[in-house]
């Protein structure tokens, strides 16, 4: 057979095997069917970029059903985490764990200049900076982390009198292509209590209303610092009542959650971490004085009680990991869980410790851990203790939805 028969045969050569290429991407594009099942494979960040490709390509990618069966679809999609260090200023780390297949780069938003990130919920960050006019006041953004589209949603003068609490976003893709932003603010305060008045921007309606029940009384010592988004409500921790305050989105109402009993056996546990992952809300308990037996709790989703996830020894990441083995009886360990994450599999959990000098992650099924980066090198031994207070991790996710 002649070499252009054999190509022709094979169909892959020539004008032919492009005519051939071009023909199936054309009935690949107008098998809409086809072409989203396509598409809700693909990673959030380059399906960004596919809306530029065509009107029907952009008309699939925004459809608000769209977004949602891709996130019901995708719902373990945790690409990294953004570890930050509170300080005069802060410094950022990101550790990418490679979820979906991706490695991915440092987030171009980290080299904004004086950037202060308060919250990350579900691929979309609130994070502030000096007004680009006026220093004296301070503009506060909403972003969307895959995209890099940001939107100023509010100027607040820097030397107001009232406190400015806390600042977080409540957004559940798989809900609704729709966001809200919570700010608390201090209308006064005492030794004991705070009056705080909440605002909430609807991306919605876009625009600011106040919470239903006007005025809220509470414990001076709520840590509105960490705030945590689940299952329709904000959650913060409050320490001295061993309890949760929780803000309802929907009913407008302020409510306070009991912990669960901190202990193992004779053991008694502190509070260590908690934090949303894959859908769920849980709390890290430790062994007091500082021991290595770990408890995970999870709140039932009507949140009528917490129960056991797991029990647990970091006893293989202290033999792997000696910085975190002190010889001091009275704290014989040093280490803080900043995260936990859920991974596809119901069983399957990582803890993320930091230990002077590195952040490591623990897989609990099957008691392995690997350090995920380094910690900057003033967070050793003397001042760690002092360093884990202030160090949070944010889970990185990226989301279609637009702001």
């Amino acid at each position: 057979m002649a070499p252009e028969a054999k190509s022709r045969a094979r169909g892959g050569g020539g004008r032919s095997g492009k005519a051939t290429d071009s023909g199936a991407a054309a009935a690949v594009a107008s098998a809409v069917d086809l072409l989203l099942e396509i598409l809700m494979r693909l990673p959030a960040r380059p399906l960004h970029r596919f809306k530029c490709v065509s009107k029907q390509w952009y008309s699939l990618i925004s459809d608000p059903q769209f977004r949602i069966d891709y996130v019901q679809k995708n719902p373990n999609h945790l690409l990294g985490l953004l570890l930050i260090i509170q300080g005069p200023y802060s410094e950022f780390s990101f550790i990418s764990l490679g979820g979906c297949g991706q490695i991915v780069k440092d987030p171009k938003f980290l080299s904004t200049p004086n950037l202060k990130i308060h919250h990350f919920c579900n691929g979309l960050m609130c994070f502030s900076k000096p007004h680009m006019d006026s220093p004296q006041f301070t503009s506060y953004y909403v972003c969307n982390s895959a995209s890099g589209h940001s939107k100023r949603i509010r100027v607040l003068e820097s030397s107001t009198r009232k406190r400015l609490m806390a600042v977080n976003v409540a957004f559940d893709p798989s809900k609704s292509p729709f966001y809200n932003v919570v700010f608390v603010s201090e209308e006064s305060g005492s030794e004991l209590n705070h009056l705080i008045k909440i605002d909430i921007y609807s991306s919605e309606t876009q625009a600011w209303r106040p919470s239903s029940k006007g005025l809220y009384i509470v414990p001076y010592d709520v840590d509105f610092d960490n705030g945590v988004y689940w299952n329709g409500a904000i959650y913060w921790y409050h320490q001295r009542k061993n309890s949760l305050a929780y803000f309802d989105l929907d009913t407008g109402c302020l409510e306070r959650l009991r912990m669960p009993l901190l202990s193992l056996g004779s053991y008694p546990m502190v509070f260590d971490h908690f934090g949303e992952s894959g859908g769920h809300l849980h709390l890290v308990g430790i062994c007091s004085p500082r021991t290595t037996l770990f408890t995970v709790f999870e709140l039932q989703q009507d949140r009528s009680g917490w129960f056991v996830k797991c029990n647990g020894d970091l006893d293989a990441v202290a033999a792997a990991f000696p910085k975190m083995v002190t010889l001091k009886p009275s704290n014989p360990y040093v280490f803080s869980a900043v995260s936990l994450i859920r991974e596809e599999k119901e069983e399957e959990l990582s803890i993320v410790l930091t230990i002077p000098g590195s952040v490591v992650r623990y897989d609990v099924k099957h008691k392995t851990s690997r350090k995920l980066c380094d910690l900057p090198k003033g967070c050793m031994f003397n001042d760690f203790m002092a360093i884990q207070r202030r160090v949070k991790a944010h889970q990185y996710i990226e989301t279609l939805d637009s702001i």
